[in-house]
C-alpha cells in the first residue's frame, strides 16, 4: 500500500484477533465450499417421464338423413328407405289420418280429396284451401279448382252430372281439380237446352252453399284468352239455400225469370205496373218454368222514355226486399251469327226455402 505524501508518518493498521469458536452460538457455521463437479446435468431428471395430456378427436357434424327412392340406392344395397325415413313417414301418415279443422268450425271431420294418395313435391300437404274457383270453357266444359273435401266432389258428381240429358264425355278429377265435358253444347244452347244449362249451374250453386261455400266475386273478366272465374269463399253451410236465374234480352227491357217462386214473380209484376204505369207490355208465366216481364221503352207520343238503369235498379231492390239477393253471374247462351257478340249474362239470385209472404196474402188478412 502506498503511503500518503504528507508530513505525518504512516501508521500501520492494527490487526484484530479472530473470534473464538462458539462466539456466535445462535448461528450455525456455514458448510465448507465445495467446487462444482464436472459432467453433471444442468437440470434434474425425474423418475417418471412427462406425458402430454390425451388429445380427443373433434366430433364430426351430424349428417341429415335424406329420403331416397329405390332408384337412388347404391349398387349392392337394398333400395328401401332408411329407418329414419320410415319413422318420419309413419308420423306423417298418422297426421294425415287425423281430423283436420277448418277456421270457421272445430267439428269438421270430413276427409279431404285424395287424402290417401301421396302428395306431390310441389304441393302443400297440410294446406286446406278456403276458396273454390269455377269457370266454363268452350261450349261444353267446366272446371273447378281447390275442391278440399271428398264429400263436396261426390255430391257434385251425383247431382250435377245427371242433369244434362245428352250425357258426359269426360269426368276427370285429380287431387283438388275437377274437369267435366258434356256431350253437345250446353253453354251455347237455346230454347229448352238453355233452360237445362241454367238449371245445371243453379244446382251447382245450391250444392256449394250446402257444403259451406258462397259466391264472393268474379275475376279474370278482361282476359280474352281465359274465361272469367267465379270465386266461392268458405262460409257456414246453408241447407235451405234456394236459387233462381234471370236473363235480359239485348235491349235490357225484357227479363226472363227461371224457377222463381210464383208469389215472387206475381208480386214483382204488380209492383212494376204500379211503378211504371201503362208501360208493362208482358207479364205472364211461360212454358218450362219461365216467367217473362217486359216494359215498353217509350219515347213516342210525348211519353218519356224509361231509363234502363232505373228499371234494373227497381227490379233488384224489389227482389232484395223479398229476401233474394244477386249472388253472381255467368255468360251462357248462343252468340250472335258467325260466333260474334257476347253471350247472355245469366244472373243468379239466392234466398231461402222459407218463402216470404206475398203482398196479396198480406192484404187478404
Amino acid at each position: 500500500m502506498q503511503a500518503f505524501h504528507n508530513d505525518q508518518a504512516y501508521y500501520a493498521q492494527p490487526q484484530y484477533a479472530a473470534a473464538p469458536a462458539g462466539y456466535y452460538p445462535q448461528f450455525n457455521a456455514y458448510p465448507p465450499y465445495l467446487p462444482a463437479q464436472q459432467n453433471v446435468a444442468p437440470f434434474p431428471v425425474y423418475a417418471t417421464p412427462y406425458e402430454p395430456p390425451q388429445q380427443f378427436p373433434t366430433p364430426a357434424p351430424r349428417r341429415k338423413h335424406l329420403h331416397r327412392s329405390s332408384s337412388a340406392a347404391p349398387s349392392g344395397k337394398s333400395g328401401g328407405p332408411l329407418k329414419s325415413a320410415l319413422k318420419r313417414h309413419d308420423k306423417l301418415s298418422a297426421s294425415d289420418g287425423a281430423p283436420l279443422t277448418r277456421s270457421r268450425t272445430t267439428s269438421d271431420t270430413r276427409p279431404r280429396v285424395n287424402s290417401q294418395t301421396r302428395h306431390r313435391s310441389n304441393s302443400l300437404p297440410h294446406f286446406v284451401p278456403e276458396h273454390i274457383f269455377f269457370s266454363v270453357h268452350s261450349t261444353n266444359e267446366f272446371r273447378m279448382d281447390n275442391i278440399a273435401y271428398q264429400s263436396t266432389l261426390e255430391e257434385l258428381k251425383e247431382h250435377v252430372l245427371p242433369m244434362w240429358p245428352q250425357g258426359v264425355s269426360l269426368d276427370d278429377s285429380r287431387e283438388h281439380r275437377w274437369r267435366v265435358q258434356f256431350m253437345g253444347s250446353p253453354w251455347s244452347s237455346v230454347g229448352t237446352d238453355f233452360v237445362l244449362a241454367q238449371r245445371l249451374v243453379t244446382r251447382l250453386f245450391t250444392i256449394l252453399a250446402s257444403q259451406g261455400y258462397s259466391y264472393l266475386t268474379t275475376v279474370n273478366v278482361r282476359n280474352r284468352l281465359q274465361p272469367p272465374r267465379l270465386v266461392f269463399s268458405q262460409s257456414e253451410p246453408d241447407l235451405a239455400a234456394d236459387f233462381f236465374t234471370v236473363t235480359f234480352n239485348k235491349s235490357g227491357y225484357k227479363l226472363s225469370i227461371l224457377d222463381a217462386p210464383i208469389e215472387v214473380t206475381q208480386d214483382l209484376g204488380a209492383s212494376l205496373r204500379k211503378a211504371f204505369p201503362r208501360r208493362i207490355t208482358t207479364d205472364r208465366a211461360m212454358e218450362e218454368g219461365v216467367y217473362v216481364i217486359e216494359v215498353k221503352k217509350g219515347g213516342s207520343y210525348g211519353t218519356p222514355e224509361v231509363d234502363k238503369s232505373t228499371f234494373t235498379a227497381y227490379f233488384l231492390q224489389f227482389l232484395n226486399s223479398v229476401g233474394f239477393k244477386l249472388n253472381g253471374s255467368i255468360p251462357l247462351g248462343k252468340k250472335a251469327g258467325f260466333g260474334l257478340g257476347p253471350r247472355k249474362d245469366v244472373w243468379f239470385f239466392r234466398g231461402t226455402t222459407r218463402r216470404p209472404e206475398s203482398r196479396q196474402s198480406r192484404q187478404e188478412k
